[in-house]
């Protein structure tokens, strides 16, 4: 073969490898906004469990909602979405460092909401692009350390303790 077939046939191999590489990127982000979706529906069906609306209702009414708050909850759960995201150990680690950090305002939360609060704040600052943001330094390293993917999931998972902190303080 010569020099212009097979730079055309290298051309063909790598446009077939470009096409499969955009689908797969394609069913990834579609698998991801599946599971995003399902945790929402988990969430939604959390906060009817969780309703103030429940104390009005009889008990065999309440009954009924948790009754239906169960079978959607196990229907969920028939549903397996996994998408892995491969990461250095560099990245593991940093990964591994933002959900110690995340824990610590968990932990806090019981005793010293105000202050679970404020680190929580403080982390989101730091993942923000808004210079006038004080954020904490560390944390910002270690969540640029981290993959795309996982910066993206760790921003939702601050946001939604956040939303659930202001909820436990209101309580």
């Amino acid at each position: 073969m010569d020099d212009d077939g097979q730079q055309r046939s290298k051309q063909y191999l790598t446009t077939m490898l470009d096409h499969a590489e955009m689908l797969i990127e394609n069913i990834r982000k579609e698998a991801l906004k599946m599971s995003e979706d399902l945790e929402n529906v988990y969430n939604s069906v959390e906060d009817v469990r969780n309703s103030k609306l429940l104390d009005h209702l009889s008990e065999v009414d309440k009954e009924d909602i948790n009754q239906f708050a169960n079978r959607i909850i196990d229907r969920c759960e028939t549903v397996n979405i996994n998408v892995l995201t491969t990461r250095s150990d560099s990245q593991q680690n940093c990964l591994e460092e933002i959900n110690t950090m995340i824990d610590r305002i968990v932990n806090t939360l019981r005793e010293d909401p105000d202050n679970a609060k404020a680190m929580c704040q403080a982390y989101i600052a730091s993942c923000s692009p808004l210079e006038n943001e004080l954020g904490c330094k560390v944390f910002e390293t270690a969540v640029l350390g981290c993959t795309l993917d996982d910066q993206k999931r760790i921003i939702k998972r601050l946001q939604g303790l956040l939303d659930y902190i202001t909820e436990f303080k209101d309580k």
